[in-house]
């Protein structure tokens, strides 16, 4: 991209004077800062016959200031009478609708999948998913992660692991993670579905979901 074109203010100088030219310096080219965020929540699987318990913790990433059409579009969605969109709470349908959207997004998804997971071990599983969601979102210059909010103890758990990892220079200080409620922000709504849609699959076979989001998103296998 060229720069703007220097801007000459010229004056006529008395007469048989010498020639002069004043040039107004070019303003500094803007610098735009690119960033990128992620959303993440979980879905849990306990052991069930013939399959194994899951922990899924899905992210979704994107620059945040494109995010406004994507939550407009999925706000449009919502039932009548509904303040939020809940994978396990929609009809089949309304997956279909909800998976489709955010299909035509321009997001990236990491999903960690820690696998057989014991039923008294589900934080347990949740930090080591979490440690690599996060070593991960640093790897792709992840500057803000979002949480669902859980309850207050279990987040004071997830912010001592993030210490923790920056204590271990797992994680950097570059990398912020903070809590959200669904409520508040519609972008923890995708990563609801994407994670209920990536469980399905791994579940009872019900592809279709999994397949409509394709390469967006990366699962990653994490023994616990």
């Amino acid at each position: 991209m060229t720069g703007p074109k220097n801007d000459h203010d010229c004056r006529r100088p008395p007469e048989n004077g010498p020639v002069t030219t004043e040039q107004t310096p070019s303003p500094a080219p803007a610098v735009s800062e690119f960033t990128l965020h992620a959303w993440v929540d979980e879905s849990i699987h306990t052991p069930r016959p013939n399959i194994q318990g899951m922990y899924v913790l899905a992210s979704v990433v994107a620059d945040p200031t494109g995010c406004d059409h994507a939550r407009a579009a999925l706000a449009e969605l919502l039932p009548k009478g509904r303040a939020r969109l809940h994978w396990r709470d929609e009809s089949e349908s309304l997956r279909r609708k909800v998976i489709a959207t955010i299909a035509t997004c321009d997001f990236v998804s990491l999903v960690v999948v820690g696998v057989e997971m014991q039923p008294s071990k589900q934080e347990r599983a949740r930090r080591k998913c979490l440690r690599r969601l996060l070593h991960e979102m640093e790897n792709l210059g992840v500057s803000q992660v979002w949480l669902e909010s859980r309850t207050t103890s279990l987040n004071r758990q997830d912010m001592w692991l993030v210490d923790r990892l920056r204590g271990e220079r797992a994680i950097g200080t570059g990398l912020r993670v903070d809590m959200s409620r669904p409520l508040e922000e519609s972008m923890l709504w995708v990563p609801d579905a994407i994670a209920g849609a990536v469980s399905a699959a791994r579940k009872g076979g019900e592809t279709e979901h999994r397949e409509t989001l394709g390469s967006m998103v990366q699962e990653i296998d994490l023994a616990l």
